[in-house]
């Protein structure tokens, strides 16, 4: 089951609202959650070789998306 979207969404709540003291450490340890549905995006977007480091990107990329839409 993929949580990306939904985890994304409440992570940008949590930094817009609840201004955790640490939120790197937060993002360290639910990343692979919030960016779970991110390789099959990137490979539906034409991407072969994706690393890990190209999935976190763009759920952080996502993330500022989602930030700037809403904050």
């Amino acid at each position: 089951m993929q949580t990306g979207p939904g985890l994304r969404d409440l992570f940008a709540t949590m930094l817009l609202f609840c201004h955790p003291s640490q939120p790197e450490v937060l993002w360290r340890e639910f990343r692979h959650h919030i960016c779970d549905d991110l390789a099959y995006r990137l490979r539906s977007m034409g991407r072969e070789h994706i690393s890990e480091e190209d999935i976190f990107d763009y759920g952080l990329f996502l993330l500022e998306k989602i930030l700037q839409r809403t904050g």
